[in-house]
C-alpha cells in the first residue's frame, strides 16, 4: 500500500512537472466513462471507467467464473499523447496476481467518445457520461 502511494504521488509530482495544466485542459480523461467492448465474434460486453488525473479504475461488468481477471476492478494510469491521442494503461495484474496488463490507445472520435482496438482485436468505445 506505501508503496502503491509512492507510485502515485511519483506520478503525480512527474505530471506537474511535465505540464499539469495540460490536465486541467477540456480535453482531459477525468470524470465517467461507460465502455462497449466488442470481440471478434461480435460479442458485446460493457464495463465502467472512472478516471481522476492520470489514473483511474476499469471494471467490465461481466464475471467468467473461469477467468477471475474479469470483472475485478482493476487500477490504471493513462496520458495523453503528442498526437493527441490517449494511452490507458490497465493494470489488472495489480489487481490479481497472474492476470495480464494491457495498454491501449484510444483515438479521439468526437468531444465524448474515444475509440481503441486490444491486441486481441477487440473494439473499444469509451463514451463519457
Amino acid at each position: 500500500m506505501k508503496r502503491a502511494l509512492r507510485v502515485l504521488c511519483a506520478t503525480g509530482a512527474i505530471a506537474l512537472a511535465a505540464g499539469g495544466a495540460a490536465a486541467q485542459t477540456p480535453d482531459g480523461l477525468e470524470g465517467e466513462w461507460k465502455a462497449r467492448i466488442t470481440v471478434k465474434n461480435g460479442r458485446q460486453i460493457d464495463a465502467d471507467l472512472q478516471l481522476q488525473a492520470t489514473g483511474g479504475t476499469w471494471r467490465t461488468l461481466l464475471q467468467n467464473p473461469g477467468d477471475p481477471c474479469i470483472g475485478i476492478p482493476t487500477p490504471m494510469q493513462w496520458r495523453r499523447l503528442d498526437s493527441g491521442a490517449y494511452e490507458l494503461h490497465f493494470q489488472s495484474s495489480k489487481a490479481l496476481t497472474g492476470c495480464r496488463d494491457n495498454v491501449i490507445t484510444f483515438q479521439r472520435v468526437d468531444a465524448t467518445t474515444l475509440k481503441g482496438t486490444s491486441d486481441a482485436g477487440a473494439q473499444i468505445v469509451l463514451t463519457r457520461r
